[in-house]
């Protein structure tokens, strides 16, 4: 988890240490036209995201993207789509 919250640092400029500093995410990602869909349940933590121009990240390519928490998915889902915006591709 080090590791992802320092690619997060990195990319965002934004320390993140629990799901109110991950929801700002989440917020950043709704504010460029990306629509979050977040499912939970007993050992099913499922984040994945859409955009017009882009589609989805992972349904789009038959995968279910089961995280071993949703403060992961979030954080994993944001960089995907920051890279994405960044290169046109993951």
């Amino acid at each position: 988890m080090e590791e992802l919250t320092g690619k997060v640092r990195e990319k965002f400029g934004l320390e993140v240490k629990d799901m109110a500093d991950a929801w700002k995410l989440v917020e950043w990602l709704e504010e460029r036209e990306w629509v979050v869909y977040i499912i939970t349940a007993k050992n099913r933590k499922q984040v994945d995201a859409w955009h017009p121009r882009y589609g989805t990240l992972f349904a789009q390519f038959g995968e279910v993207p089961n995280f071993g928490s949703i403060f992961e998915g979030i954080l994993t889902v944001a960089l995907l789509a920051k890279e994405l915006e960044e290169k046109g591709t993951i």
